[in-house]
């Protein structure tokens, strides 16, 4: 049986070796992957205390943009294939589910399921996966980036279709261990980056570039690495300080001014209320007009020193040579 805290354990070793949304259940449509993914985590979250030490993973089984099932891992060896079954604990039947919006592409896909694949967590926290199906299936990115908790053997496969009965690494927790090593050699470690790197998807018979619209796929939560990361970074908000939107923060100027005209409103307010104001107006300094101003101010000494010509020299030796005679007399 697999325990979390077992495995957590071995991964903290191998870390210090290497260095309240709610999520309304009767709404299960999604229009942006990122915040599918963030509701998914924060559901998890808020329901942690109640999650058994024994499940490793939650699968979210949806059609498109909709959510349609959803169930927790306990056993060793979890099957997902196209029976009937719904969820017993060791098998997820994905016909077994209802979805009163379901359009024709997706009930084509859903006949061809067949034996689907194979999911299994080890000792370290790896999930692996197996393709059982003679359909295909693919492994999809949750990640913007290229750090990603996945396997390097699945980034090689041309767009991440799995070879038939060969086990692949899922996701790999050494991998994860390093980006999360260096996300807190950050000031500012990105603690949404690392959830997105917990979330594993997997799409059935046919694949989209875009998540949403895959006909029918399913999200891998793995909670070993939600409490890893739990452990090592703590949530975006410390308690007892406000968060601040982003209104908020494109507003302090204005927030500053106002705070002033309050404190100068407040003080006149409580001077007329002692009585300390006076109904006259205050005296005004003496007048000066500004060419008073001017004409007592003295212009400062010019830095500015002019180099005489020689047709200047000239003149001023014929003036000397003749000293009574002077031209344009006063």
């Amino acid at each position: 049986m697999i325990s979390r805290r077992k495995i957590l354990s071995k991964s903290r070793d191998d870390i210090n070796l290497l260095s309240n949304g709610h999520l309304d259940d009767s709404e299960d449509v999604w229009y942006q992957k990122e915040t599918l993914f963030k509701d998914h985590i924060q559901e998890v979250l808020n329901k942690w205390n109640q999650i058994d030490d024994e499940i490793w993973a939650k699968v979210v089984i949806l059609e498109r943009n909709r959510r349609v099932a959803k169930a927790y891992a306990r056993a060793p060896v979890l099957t997902i294939n196209g029976s009937d079954v719904g969820f017993d604990g060791f098998k997820i039947g994905l016909l077994g589910f209802d979805n009163p919006l379901r359009d024709k592409r997706t009930h084509e896909c859903r006949r061809h399921i067949g034996y689907g694949i194979k999911i299994k967590m080890d000792e370290n926290g790896n999930i692996l996966i197996k393709r059982q199906s003679r359909a295909s299936v693919f492994v999809k990115h949750t990640t913007l980036d290229e750090e990603s908790a996945i396997s390097n053997d699945i980034f090689k496969l041309p767009q991440g279709a799995l070879e038939p009965n060969k086990p692949f690494i899922l996701f790999d927790m050494k991998k994860f261990q390093v980006n999360v090593t260096k996300e807190l050699k950050k000031a500012y470690p990105n603690r949404r980056k690392l959830e997105n790197q917990c979330l594993c998807a997997v799409a059935f018979v046919k694949s989209d570039n875009e998540l949403l619209k895959c006909p029918i796929w399913m999200l891998i939560i793995n909670m070993v690495a939600i409490d890893m990361l739990k452990s090592q970074i703590p949530m975006d908000h410390l308690p007892g300080l406000p968060a601040t939107t982003d209104e908020e923060n494109y507003s302090i100027c204005r927030t500053v001014r106002s705070y002033q005209d309050n404190q100068l409103a407040s003080h006149i307010s409580s001077s007329s209320s002692n009585g300390s104001c006076k109904k006259e107006p205050p005296e005004l300094p003496p007048r000066k007009t500004l060419m008073d101003e001017m004409s007592s101010e003295t212009p400062p000494p010019s830095s500015i020193c002019r180099i005489p010509s020689k047709k200047h020299k000239n003149k001023v030796k014929k003036l000397k040579k003749q000293p009574g005679k002077i031209k344009n007399p006063i």
